[in-house]
């Protein structure tokens, strides 16, 4: 087979096998480069190939020591090649198949050639018979033939333009996108190591969804779908549903499980955490009984999450407590005012005597003529006389009440914290190199 048919067929051949691994071939221009590469390496062995001129002191010694279609055109050598780049993959660029392509565009040249007249020793050295498919030779193609080469030629283009969908989209992905749903779609992001987004148009009963978004996360009967900052849910048994369209799409981002531990949080800390974020699993504790705000009415101490996202927790308690506290004060305000008006009118009489005593008393610096002088004087010692003899009344409550205040606004109530352990699911999207 030529050159032409062994690169249009290598990179159809090895298109098709790599997308059963989620490999696109065409993701990557070094991706197509190694498929080229691979499937001319065989005839590496052959001067006058294309691979062979252009290493042709290798060429040379190999077609001198083994011949055309010998060591290079055996399952050893294919099985050697691949060993050898797995390592340098493992070693120096694991985020790279290379090894998976070289593996299977080697492969295509060796099945290509099986298919003409002259076959392969496949095993060579051990067995050095041909290898040929299909066993009758009249099925075979003539190596050179221009015109069944130039068929081929036209069938292994065709398929590389009508293939690009499956290369894109890996083989399981079109075949579950194909199947359009919940079940399929489930499978899809169990086996795909990267981001998917989706393209969804259904209906359950008389509703109807269609968007787009994030697909954030699947479990065994149910998918999530993060679009417009809320989650969409599909359950595989939902009744009513009808689906349009469940379409999903590879991205270069990964989806990555973090797990915290978290202890004596405050609830705004504990919120500020939360946020924007698709909770896989949690097991929350609190001190006081608190609630979620997506349903305030149900108060407990414990919550087990799994699969809700943006949560807020609120602290009914610590609110009611806050006001219990803030209404005994204003009560005991009130009492205590009320008392010490009390007092102060028991005692008027009391108070106002003092009051003219201290405005006598003040006459005393002022120029006054002599007798004037001594009827003030007569007044005081009046005043004072009157004053000695009252015995004002006292209130025990004012004290009480002034040392209830003391120690209700002294008694800090204890904040609401949570604790416990958190698995939340977030985007790592890709740098874009520099």
């Amino acid at each position: 087979m030529t050159a032409p048919n062994h690169i249009t067929g290598g990179i159809v051949f090895t298109g098709l096998f790599c997308s059963f691994f989620s490999i696109n071939i065409f993701a990557n221009p070094v991706f197509i480069v190694v498929t080229i590469l691979g499937s001319l390496l065989p005839d590496i062995d052959h001067t006058k190939s294309w691979i062979g001129k252009s290493v042709y002191p290798i060429a040379k010694w190999l077609s001198r020591n083994y011949g055309h279609r010998t060591i290079t055109h055996s399952i050893f050598f294919l099985i050697g090649i691949y060993l050898i780049s797995l390592f340098i993959e493992k070693n120096f660029r694991e985020d790279y198949s290379i090894s998976t392509i070289l593996f299977f565009s080697i492969l295509s040249h060796l099945i290509f050639d099986m298919v003409t007249l002259a076959g392969i020793p496949l095993f060579y050295p051990f067995y050095k018979n041909p290898c040929v498919l299909p066993a009758n030779p009249e099925m075979r193609i003539r190596s050179g033939n221009i015109r069944q080469e130039g068929i081929i030629l036209f069938m292994f283009c065709f398929l590389t333009f009508f293939m690009q969908d499956l290369f894109a989209n890996g083989f399981w992905s079109t075949v579950n996108n194909n199947f359009n749903d919940v079940k399929h779609q489930i499978r899809e992001y169990k086996k795909s190591p990267n981001v998917l987004t989706i393209d969804y148009d259904y209906n359950i009963y008389q509703t109807n969804y269609k968007g787009s978004g994030t697909y954030i996360q699947a479990s065994d009967n149910e998918m999530f779908i993060l679009t417009n900052n809320k989650i969409l849910s599909l359950k595989k048994d939902t009744p009513g549903l009808l689906v349009k369209v469940l379409k999903t799409y590879k991205t270069k981002d990964k989806i990555h499980e973090t797990i915290i531990e978290i202890d004596n949080l405050k609830e705004s800390e504990l919120n500020d955490l939360l946020k924007n974020k698709f909770i896989a699993t949690a097991t929350i504790y609190s001190n006081f009984g608190t609630t979620l705000a997506n349903n305030p009415l149900e108060i407990k101490k414990k919550f087990i999450i799994e699969n809700k996202y943006n949560l807020v927790f609120i602290s009914h308690v610590q609110d009611t407590l806050l006001a219990t506290k803030a209404s005994k004060i204003d009560e005991l305000e009130i009492k205590l005012k009320n008392e010490e008006n009390q007092l102060l009118n028991d005692n008027k009489n009391y108070y106002l005597e003092l009051a003219e005593l201290q405005e006598e008393k003040n006459k005393l610096h002022s120029d006054l003529p002599n007798y004037e002088l001594n009827e003030v004087k007569k007044k005081i010692i009046e005043l004072e006389k009157q004053i000695e003899h009252y015995k004002p009344k006292t209130n025990l409550m004012i004290a009480e009440y002034k040392k209830q205040l003391q120690k209700i606004k002294s008694n800090n109530i204890a904040n609401i914290t949570y604790s416990g352990n958190i698995t939340y699911i977030e985007i790592q999207h890709k740098k874009k190199p520099e």
